[in-house]
């Protein structure tokens, strides 16, 4: 048994699996491959899987009743989204720790597995900050920012961001995936810089 953590990538694309999989190649982990959602569950089932990467729209068992699943259990492993799947504004009540929407590139996606694996050693509030953060960057990537601030709940949800904002003391961080979300979803008062 290997001390190197474990990611499993859950798609029904075959070539996508393959493709993930090779992009992780200079990563220092475990890669699993799922087809689909209840292969996904199995192997989450079986052993120490400390990321998971999901497809929201698989057959079978949806990546959304995978999250589900997965979150039943407190030790469950980080969960990232990576799907066409258009975001709406629903995405912010989901317990994920990213989203990506698809086409995503191979520096996107081996920033996002490593920022996850690493994420465990920030304190809590760096963390949520961190996963709210991408959130936005997925919304806005799909809406422009006065239709979404029109919407109570995304308001709320930029109230809380900015609330997480104000509580992160400056702490240099070099996280890739967290500089690209900072750079195409974060705003002056969104930042880690005193």
């Amino acid at each position: 048994m290997t001390d190197a953590p474990c990611v499993l990538i859950a798609d029904d694309e075959p070539a996508l699996l393959d493709l993930y999989a090779t992009w992780l190649g200079d990563i220092d982990a475990e890669v699993v491959r799922a087809g689909c959602g209840a292969a996904a569950l199995a192997h989450c089932d079986e052993g120490d899987v400390d990321v998971a990467v999901l497809d929201r729209h698989m057959p079978r068992v949806s990546g959304d009743e995978v999250l589900d699943a997965l979150r039943d259990d407190p030790a469950g492993p980080r969960v990232a989204f990576v799907t066409a799947a258009t975001p709406d504004v629903d995405i912010v009540d989901l317990d994920i720790d990213a989203y990506l929407t698809k086409p995503v590139s191979r520096d996107e996606f081996g920033d996002m597995v490593e920022s996850l694996f690493r994420r465990e050693s920030l304190p809590e509030t760096v963390d949520r900050y961190v996963e709210k953060l991408s959130k936005r960057v997925a919304l806005l990537e799909s809406e422009s920012q006065s239709v979404l601030q029109a919407d109570p709940i995304y308001s709320a949800f930029e109230a809380e961001l900015s609330r997480l904002a104000s509580r992160i003391d400056y702490r240099p961080l070099d996280d890739p995936y967290l500089n690209r979300a900072l750079a195409d979803g974060g705003r002056d008062d969104h930042s880690l810089d005193p």
